[in-house]
């Protein structure tokens, strides 16, 4: 939800410049530290197991599956790149 819900102001912001190009000031989204998306991706990683967990339709069961899938792989490289930095 916060990664659409942060899609649905940058455009609305877009949206909103080209309206009012020189009273409405455009930011680039805030990229987050490697500490911050390593923490959301662990989340996105519980919370596709859980749906995992939850789901009985086999249509869905083959979408949880990647989910989990995903999201581990994603888990995974920003933990790899976290101990590099280090």
């Amino acid at each position: 939800m916060g990664v659409l819900w942060n899609r649905v102001k940058l455009v609305a912001s877009a949206l909103a410049a080209r309206a009012w190009p020189d009273s409405y000031p455009v930011r680039p989204p805030a990229v987050p530290d490697l500490a911050t998306a390593l923490e959301q991706a662990r989340r996105e990683w519980i919370q596709a197991r859980e749906f995992f967990d939850a789901v009985s339709d086999p249509d869905l069961v083959d979408f949880a599956v990647y989910s989990v899938q995903a999201a581990e792989r994603k888990y995974n490289y920003l933990l790899r790149q976290a101990r590099r930095a280090l």
